[in-house]
């Protein structure tokens, strides 16, 4: 493994711990996100300082090389790449017709005065900008993809 693998893994602890400072000296609105931050920065860098650990303290040097070639055998599997492509699209699918469903729930909540109908009519076009974003990317990747294969 890469010592540049073990300075990244370092350097987003770091990162993390720079976020909590700051939500613990600063008094702000942000403290929440910093505190989020710092989540999000110090997990996956303590997981990546324990892989290097783990990867170059090995009692025989090539378990490493075969774990490496065991995962781009998995990467390359042709039937896990054919299900992987199958959940995006249908995590794509769900994702549009949660946002229909949200923008339908967000208008009858508007209209019987549940919600300020500014608020409602603010969400109903973020949500609608979002359906019209993911339609024309997953239209363009397809034809970007298309031309290229």
């Amino acid at each position: 493994m890469k010592k540049r693998e073990l300075w990244f893994g370092l350097a987003m602890i770091a990162g993390g711990i720079l976020f909590l400072l700051a939500a613990l000296l600063l008094d702000t609105p942000l403290d929440s996100l910093f505190c989020g931050f710092f989540g999000a920065f110090t997990g996956p860098g303590v997981i990546q300082v324990y892989k290097y650990v783990k990867w170059t303290k090995l009692e025989t040097p090539g378990s490493y090389q075969r774990h490496l070639e065991e995962e781009q055998i998995e990467l390359r599997d042709e039937r896990k790449e054919m299900l992987r492509n199958k959940s995006g699209r249908y995590a794509y699918i769900l994702g549009l017709l949660a946002a229909a469903a949200a923008m339908t729930v967000f208008s009858f909540l508007g209209k019987l005065g549940m919600v300020d109908e500014a608020a409602c009519r603010l969400m109903i076009l973020f949500l609608a900008g979002y359906m019209v974003f993911q339609i024309v990317a997953g239209w363009a990747l397809y034809r970007l993809l298309d031309k290229k294969y």
